[in-house]
């Protein structure tokens, strides 16, 4: 069954969670493998019950949104399928990434001439209710004026599937690059290679420095046509 953006965004919140307080993969007692069955049941709704209950975007808030959606939709498109060729796609974009870079906007942890007025003007509760409305859209199939090239699959092969995984629809916590705009995605990765100050923070900029122009504009033409 699939999971609704909502869903899958407060897994993400709770898994950056439980990684900034040191958390990671819980460990196990050859013990606790051996309890008998109704230990195990016993636990398992003990802890289900002390399980926070997923966040729900009230009606207020979705109201309110929904009318800054027309702020996002005049560059993203209304269903988040972006107007112009150097800007993403908002479109089936992982709702906790949305949401953390609102947050990282809103905070001047990361720099955009227009998101940097936009997204502080923005509620938790609406932030939220966008990134989910947007989560929540299919990315349409675009001319992206390049051809696959064979070479950026083997470099997406041999480095970029880790954090964006083999079909470059990311989690919640790396985003979606499958099927952006070729341009925007070669724009990107040149930034980062050549140090743009509105990308210090990320570590994409340590994760590229190898890589020539040829490869991440080969790397840029492979994701941009994938579906």
């Amino acid at each position: 069954m699939k999971q609704s953006p909502t869903t899958l965004f407060l897994a993400g919140i709770l898994s950056v969670l439980a990684l900034s307080c040191g958390g990671g993969e819980s460990e196990s007692t050859p013990e606790s493998s051996s309890q008998p069955a109704e230990a195990n049941e016993a636990l398992e709704t003990n802890q289900a019950a002390q399980a926070p209950a997923a966040p729900e975007v009230s009606a207020e808030a979705a109201k309110a949104a929904a009318e800054k959606f027309v702020l996002c939709a005049a560059c993203h498109g209304e269903d988040g399928n972006s107007l112009r060729d150097y800007i993403p796609n908002l479109a089936s974009q992982n709702a906790a990434y949305l949401f953390t870079q609102f947050e990282k906007f809103a905070n001047d942890q990361r720099e955009n001439y227009v998101m940097s007025k936009i997204a502080p003007s923005l509620t938790t509760d609406e932030r939220i209710a966008i990134a989910v409305y947007f989560a929540d859209k299919p990315v349409l199939s675009r001319a992206q004026g390049v051809m696959p090239d064979a070479k950026g699959k083997k470099v997406y092969d041999s480095l970029c599937y880790a954090c964006h995984g083999t079909a470059g629809h990311g989690d919640q916590q790396y985003p979606r690059i499958a099927g952006q705009p070729y341009v925007f995605l070669e724009k990107t990765l040149l930034s980062f290679k050549n140090n743009d100050p509105q990308r210090r923070n990320s570590p994409m900029t340590g994760v590229i420095q190898n890589l020539t122009e040829e490869d991440l504009r080969a790397v840029a033409s492979w994701v941009s046509n994938l579906p």
